[in-house]
């Protein structure tokens, strides 16, 4: 049922201002680590100096919360550049003060067999939090969007539904209740139609700030998202997604279960059948995802695509995107993600090749 997707619980932090609660990189190696292995001889960059985003005036006068998750560039000098936003909470205010930080950021840069070279997978998560008196509550008018929307999707009227999200989905700061709401609510819709891409897209976007509370309703949204990614090929993003359930109490019931799709996984990963996943470019100018191997292509494209950013760990390159073009990087290329470009609504499958005996 839709009642069973709905956060009830939200913020009460203690935090005065703002929380890096993910102040480290979260480099996308950490994940990729368990599928490949560095064959030179590499030291990763150190953290200089990083600066603490400013909290948006607006966004601290209306107690309004938020995160935005970037990927960027280190570059050879230890400087940060082509700051990329991945995900959001739906406050563009927020996302521009991460933006705006994480560019003054500085680095020793990354070393392989002594030489500096740039890290260009480096993915971040900025939590804006505030004290006690953020607001945990919806505004009354998103309430009466969102009451509309939930009867229209009771009542499978796809019209008036599809009007009400994207009239949440054009707010331009969104309060993280909201956010979640939401996304829970466009998630059921997308499972409701069928629409796989599309619900992991918005699962993907469910954030638990309610904490304890609110542990079982988030795990259930995380135990679909990994599911989907499973049954989807987007094995990078499950293992993700696994390393997460395991730290959460309510998943201790499923991890019989778990581990034994992981291992369908790493099976699957290590034969010599091709890969392939729908990507689909939403509300966001591209779509991404991490490479398991290192030859592949873009076929069934429906849309317009723009070009391509091969983004890996000591590597970085742009190319254009024409209908069934294969890419083959070198094996020196590691723990290397993609990011689509094009059209809104453009999708296309991604193809990731056995590699050749």
């Amino acid at each position: 049922m839709v009642s069973a997707l709905f956060i009830k619980g939200l913020i009460m932090s203690k935090l005065s201002t703002l929380a890096l609660i993910t102040s480290s990189l979260l480099l996308s190696s950490i994940q990729a680590g368990e599928l490949s292995q560095y064959l030179t001889t590499r030291i990763e960059p150190e953290p200089i100096k990083r600066i603490e985003p400013k909290y948006p005036i607006d966004a601290a006068r209306e107690g309004r919360e938020g995160w935005a998750v970037l990927s960027f560039v280190i570059n050879k000098d230890g400087s940060v550049s082509n700051v990329i936003v991945k995900e959001t909470s739906g406050s563009k205010d927020i996302a521009k003060a991460s933006v705006n930080a994480v560019k003054q950021w500085q680095y020793k840069p990354a070393l392989e067999n002594g030489k500096p070279v740039q890290q260009c997978v480096n993915t971040v998560e900025m939590n804006f939090r505030m004290a006690d008196d953020g607001t945990t509550a919806v505004s009354k008018r998103f309430k009466r969007k969102y009451r509309k929307a939930r009867e229209a999707l009771l009542a499978k009227d796809y019209k008036t539904l599809n009007e009400q999200l994207d009239a949440m989905q054009n707010t331009r700061n969104m309060h993280m209740s909201e956010s979640n709401y939401m996304h829970l609510l466009a998630a059921a819709y997308a499972q409701q139609v069928g629409d796989s891409s599309r619900q992991l897209y918005h699962l993907e976007r469910v954030r638990n700030i309610g904490g304890e509370k609110d542990d079982e309703q988030y795990f259930t949204s995380q135990y679909h998202k990994f599911l989907l990614e499973v049954s989807l090929n987007r094995f990078p993003e499950a293992y993700s997604t696994f390393k997460q359930l395991e730290k959460l109490p309510a998943a201790q019931g499923k991890m019989a279960k778990l581990h034994e799709l992981v291992a369908k996984m790493d099976a699957i990963i290590a034969s010599e059948q091709d890969l392939p996943k729908r990507g689909n470019i939403e509300q966001e100018e591209f779509w991404s995802t991490m490479l398991l191997r290192n030859e592949f292509s873009l076929t069934k494209i429906d849309g317009e695509l723009d070009k391509l950013d091969v983004r890996c760990a000591n590597k970085r390159h742009v190319y254009t995107v024409e209908e069934n073009n294969t890419w083959q990087l070198p094996k020196s290329w590691k723990n290397c993600s993609i990011y689509v470009y094009g059209a809104p609504q453009s999708s296309f499958t991604l193809v990731e090749h056995a590699q050749k005996s």
